[in-house]
């Protein structure tokens, strides 16, 4: 399968869910409209991914990968979903919003392989999905399980063939093991070292993987602080840079 058709496998199989069957007792996800309306995995992907038109042939450095997208019906959001309607009619020099605490700390984390991933060409072939492909309707953190999740692994796997990433990099300990496809206990214990969580995506053993904590200020918290974050993301650049030699 190519991106787009991967895409719209997708959207023809996430629009079709029941509620009753894409839902836990804390979240709720629905078809999102504007998400439907466009050609590309995710929301999230409008922010770094959606200008590599070639990305069939030449695929992709970094895969970046989150849980869900949150809520893009509240009040909140409506900025970066209105820029999004924006790109999908064509414009070009609109820019993803994405200066919460959160996305800045994303950033500083990225200056690590030395490109902006608040630039349109950062300088590198990134690529930001979230591993569950809903939307939610109500709150937008909390309530996640593995098994919500696994609703759709065979729709991140069928993008990770479509996209042939270097790396992926993970955000977050659920994240993290969906991806690679077993538990880690030490997740946390790891990363408080400085160092990531290290394995191999289980279809494809050249793709190496990294969890890291979510950049968020919990994340952040949980792992001892930002310099703890930091040396955990040098490392990975250091493993990719020897990856491409």
């Amino acid at each position: 399968m190519n991106y787009i058709d991967v895409v719209k496998q997708a959207q023809t199989e996430i629009k079709s869910r029941s509620y009753e069957e894409y839902r836990n007792k804390k979240i709720i996800y629905k078809p999102c409209d504007v998400w439907l309306s466009g050609n590309e995995i995710n929301l999230w992907t409008y922010w770094q991914g959606w200008r590599l038109k070639d990305i069939d042939q030449s695929g992709v450095d970094i895969l970046l990968v989150g849980q869900d997208w949150g809520n893009p019906w509240i009040e909140k959001n409506k900025t970066i979903i209105d820029a999004i309607r924006e790109m999908q009619e064509g414009n070009y020099k609109v820019q993803y919003p994405c200066f919460s605490h959160t996305n800045i700390t994303l950033q500083k984390m990225f200056k690590v392989f030395g490109v902006d991933i608040f630039d349109p060409e950062p300088g590198m072939r990134l690529f930001f999905t979230n591993y569950s492909l809903g939307y939610r309707f109500g709150p937008e953190t909390g309530g996640m399980t593995k098994g919500l999740l696994l609703k759709d692994r065979h729709l991140f796997e069928n993008l990770v063939e479509a996209i042939k990433p270097k790396i992926i990099i993970c955000l977050g300990r659920l994240t993290f093991e969906v991806v690679a496809g077993k538990t880690e206990a030490d997740f946390l214990k790891k990363l408080k070292t400085g160092e990531p969580c290290r394995s191999y995506y289980y279809q494809d053993k050249s793709i190496p993987i990294y969890g890291v904590a979510h950049c968020g200020a919990r994340g952040t918290s949980n792992i001892g602080g930002m310099a703890k974050m930091q040396e955990t993301w040098e490392k990975i650049a250091e493993e990719y840079i020897k990856l491409c030699q």
